[in-house]
């Protein structure tokens, strides 16, 4: 009997690993670094990532209100959980920061781990970088190549664009199961009219069968007018693929991409391409409406320049002027630590960004490839090894501010802290004021 529980688990696997790799497989992840733009109100940019963070904010609002809109002595299951998850947040901050500096430091160390975690976990959801609007590739090279036809200058730097074969299906455009991803790439020092012969080979490589041969080695120089020739007669052959019109020949039911720009000349075929026509199949990539807050390091940053302003903050508030000794201090070797301290003050910042925006892009990029590469199992794993990265990067990060808030707090006035754990803030008030200089003197 175990041996056949053993064989029908075996199968089951089998089976979920098939219908993963032939069905339900998505396309060749693009990986694209910053938060991409879906649209712009005046001078701000509305990216994906910020689209998310106000979703996740009102979530956390609409949670507050509906579990503490009718609050009693007798709580109910949510009032409890609420009280529940503050309560143990308040124990461990008074814990380390004891009793008077927890209840100072609560509000805002509790604001950013609820913060953090709930943006985490909120970004686990398989609509994430999965739905959104589609970027038209082939409209963006067509019109970066008649840019530079305009300036009169070759390209600069080499540039690479990256695209899947779409297709149009009830009215949206769909990437396909295992779609591939193509790249069309330019040269530094092509002119436009060498990108634009680039550009129509590229388009029958991808569309047709189409193999240049006039020339071997072409892509590092010139394509021969052979190569283009072919390649728009492979393009016309085929009545799905994308069609080039020139400017000599007759293109009236064609729709321009040049977005009024004028025909680029071919230096191949001592003509003008005036615009390329796509009937089937686009060149085209997905802008994600959500994507995870904390993979956009303009987020992290920002939140690491706020736990700095509050460190800061709470320990002028707490020693004054005197707060600026332990990073101006004219003693000796103390001067040359005061510098020191003056920068780890700075770096903190940059650790806060880069620690939560590593672990959380690293996690998005890590359940991109495995949906590819293994869906509907390994992923799975993964999507539980990120629930607990979620809360571990959201408790490090409120940990770590909370720990510099009473390093701030505290700087020349360490036997509050050890006071606070023995004897309470009780005890701490009475001890005699000379007695807590002479402790301060050593």
């Amino acid at each position: 009997m175990k041996a056949v529980y053993i064989a029908g688990g075996a199968i089951a696997v089998i089976a979920f690993l098939a219908v993963g790799l032939f069905i339900a497989q998505g396309p060749q992840p693009e990986i694209i670094v910053p938060a991409e733009k879906l649209w712009a109100i005046g001078p701000l940019n509305i990216t994906n990532t910020l689209l998310t963070s106000w979703i996740v904010l009102a979530l956390i609002v609409l949670i507050a209100w509906l579990c503490t809109r009718s609050i009693t002595l007798m709580p109910g299951s949510a009032q409890n959980f609420i009280e529940a998850v503050f309560g143990f947040l308040l124990g461990q901050v008074e814990e380390i920061a004891g009793e008077k500096n927890g209840r100072k430091f609560f509000m805002v160390i509790a604001t950013i781990f609820i913060w953090v975690i709930m943006n985490n976990w909120f970004g686990l959801f398989p609509f994430f970088n999965a739905v959104g609007k589609t970027e038209d590739v082939n409209h963006h090279i067509f019109e970066t190549i008649a840019e530079q036809d305009e300036a009169g200058t070759p390209f600069e730097d080499r540039d690479k664009q990256g695209a899947w074969l779409m297709e149009d299906s009830g009215g949206m455009t769909v990437a396909m199961p295992r779609t591939t991803a193509v790249e069309f790439e330019v040269e530094a020092g092509d002119t436009a009219g060498i990108a634009t012969d680039r550009y129509i080979i590229f388009l029958a490589e991808t569309f047709t069968d189409f193999e240049p041969h006039a020339a071997e080695g072409a892509e590092y120089g010139a394509p021969a007018k052979e190569d283009v020739e072919a390649a728009i007669a492979a393009l016309e052959a085929n009545p799905k693929a994308p069609k080039v019109h020139l400017a000599d020949a007759s293109h009236g039911e064609g729709e321009s991409h040049a977005g009024g720009h004028h025909a680029i000349p071919s230096e191949a075929l001592h003509a003008s391409v005036e615009s390329i026509e796509f009937p089937g199949k686009k060149l085209g990539l997905v802008i994600p409406f959500f994507r995870g807050t904390f993979s956009d390091v303009n987020n992290t940053l920002a939140m690491g320049i706020i736990a700095f302003l509050c460190i800061e903050f709470w320990g002028f508030q707490a020693l004054g002027p005197g707060y600026l000794k332990k990073f101006f201090n004219l003693n000796g070797i103390m001067s040359f630590v005061g510098i020191l301290e003056l920068l780890s003050e700075f770096i903190r910042v940059i650790s806060f960004c880069f620690r939560l925006f590593g672990n959380i892009f690293a996690g998005e990029v890590l359940v991109l490839m495995l949906t590819f590469l293994m869906p509907f199992l390994f992923v799975d794993v993964i999507y539980g090894l990120e629930l607990f990265v979620g809360f571990i990067q959201a408790s490090v990060f409120a940990l770590l501010t909370l720990v510099f808030a009473v390093g701030a707090v505290e700087h020349h006035g360490e036997e509050e802290h050890h006071d606070g754990h023995e004897g309470g803030e009780a005890d701490a008030h009475h001890t005699p004021a000379h007695q807590s200089g002479a402790v301060q003197a050593h």
